[in-house]
């Protein structure tokens, strides 16, 4: 499903960074970066979507009470 090639394969990068300004609170922020998404790098749908499409960033606030 949503491969036009049926390949599951998927490859990119993940960059994270934390950050603990005091005790029982962390903040973070993780970037992914998608160099292949469901078996190609361009078109891998065939409704024109590249993998480059699916790359997100994902923000997180943590607190410990």
């Amino acid at each position: 499903m949503g491969s036009a090639n049926g390949s599951p394969n998927s490859k990119g990068w993940l960059v994270e960074a934390n950050w603990l300004p005091i005790q029982n609170l962390k903040l973070a922020v993780r970037y992914t970066a998608y160099q292949q998404f469901n078996g190609a790098s361009n078109d891998y749908d065939g409704f024109g979507r590249n993998a480059k499409d699916n790359n997100s960033v994902f923000l997180l606030a943590w607190l410990l009470i």
